[in-house]
């Protein structure tokens, strides 16, 4: 079965990447405009959403190897829907596991010379993974917010690979979100956000060089009643004065079958595009 082509995103559209703005309210605790959308699409051919990530408290998604207990390794085009909604996900069971993070009006830090820029993988290139896979046509997807209270800037890739061993295209994605807080401390929520992390189990270690404080925090769960399907994600969180930058990527595979990325060089592959990606909005 040939896996489906992406969709081509809506152009200048009021909503993330061109996408319209959702009619329903964001999820409790989120930031205005990163709720669900209204349902998500399904490109033809495609069943569901098979291997979407696993975000650590959420519902299995119908069609999903876990909503089935089986199922292949194929990504489908929804994945551009689904990865869009992540960093929400991640943050209402954040806010949910450690409550109290939202609202006090503490001073923000210092911007130390970050400033937004419209498109972030653009201007950081994304050099290392681009290296590891293709882009799928119209990725990356970015965006661009500015207020007065915070920047954020977005991107969302959907990447491809066909192994030698199979004619089978896998894809992995890769979600980038970079936010300037000039009114609100980001330490508090920076902090809450690793407690998160610890309270569902993931493997945290500690990097170096990254701004004031940062950390991975990495994950692999199964996916399947069977636990032969397994969907590994990875987070890279670093905060520096007023910035919060938050690199997530994810990839799956089948146990004794295929295979993804190996740790070291996902994680490699992430601390250098953050590297780039942190210097083209004015980092050191």
């Amino acid at each position: 079965m040939a896996t489906p082509p992406p969709p081509t995103p809506p152009q200048n559209g009021p909503g993330f990447a061109g996408f319209p703005q959702q009619s329903q309210p964001s999820a409790p605790g989120s930031p205005p405009g990163f709720g669900p959308p209204p349902g998500l699409p399904t490109a033809p051919g495609a069943p569901g959403v098979p291997g979407a990530p696993t975000v650590p408290g959420a519902a299995a998604v119908p069609g999903t190897p876990a909503a089935r207990g089986r199922g292949n390794l194929r990504r489908s085009a929804t994945w551009a829907f689904v990865g869009a909604i992540l960093a929400s996900a991640v943050w209402t069971g954040t806010v949910f596991a450690v409550p109290g993070i939202v609202g006090g009006g503490s001073t923000a830090k210092s911007l130390r010379g970050y400033h937004a820029v419209d498109r972030i993988c653009d201007a950081g290139k994304l050099t290392a993974f681009r290296g590891k896979y293709k882009m799928v046509d119209n990725y990356p997807l970015e965006h661009a917010g500015r207020s007065e209270s915070m920047d954020v800037m977005r991107c969302y890739a959907l990447m491809k690979r066909t192994p030698s061993d199979s004619e089978t295209t896998d894809y992995a994605t890769l979600d980038i979100r970079a936010e300037l807080h000039r009114k609100v401390d980001s330490v508090p929520e920076f902090a809450a956000l690793r407690q998160y992390f610890e309270q569902q189990k993931y493997e945290i270690t500690d990097v170096q060089g990254f701004g004031e404080e940062a950390y991975l925090a990495y994950g692999d769960e199964p996916t399947s009643s069977d636990k032969s399907f397994h969907d590994i994600n990875y987070y890279l969180q670093v905060r520096d004065g007023a910035m919060t930058y938050s690199l997530y990527w994810t990839d799956n595979y089948q146990v004794g079958k295929n295979h993804t990325l190996d740790r070291e060089t996902v994680r490699k592959a992430m601390l250098d595009d953050t590297r780039d990606m942190l210097k083209a909005i004015g980092g050191p």
